[in-house]
């Protein structure tokens, strides 16, 4: 079992790692992710591998057992998120496929609708 001390570095590394991956996705639209890598001094395979692991982190949080989830139908057919006046629009953290839908997970999401969302996606 992993102690206090290594599951707090972990979690650490991960946060960093997913700013570093909201970071990348608000690179300029003419940078590679390559170029961007490049500029940050980490490798392009790093970069996958670090993006793989915030993912599987996402995963794991979501893996509980499965409860009945009532989705209510969305009020238009745009699913787009609207922002408030005022408000700086956020990111997109992640994306989720699944068969015909595409989730897009902006960086704002709570803990628990990540959780609800996840586990809908996982019984879908």
């Amino acid at each position: 079992m992993k102690s206090q001390t290594s599951l707090v570095a972990q979690q650490t590394r991960l946060n960093q790692w997913a700013e570093q991956i909201r970071e990348c996705n608000n690179r300029p639209q003419d940078m590679t992710i390559q170029d961007w890598c490049q500029s940050q001094g980490i490798t392009k395979a790093s970069y996958y591998w670090r993006l793989r692991k915030v993912r599987e982190a996402l995963l794991t949080v979501a893996d509980v057992t499965p409860t009945f989830i009532e989705l209510k139908e969305p009020e238009s057919v745009s699913c787009t998120p609207k922002v408030a006046r005022g408000e700086s629009s956020s990111t997109i953290a992640a994306v989720i496929n699944k068969g015909s839908y595409s989730i897009e997970i902006m960086d704002l999401a709570s803990a628990s609708f990540l959780r609800n969302l996840l586990e809908a996606v996982h019984h879908a």
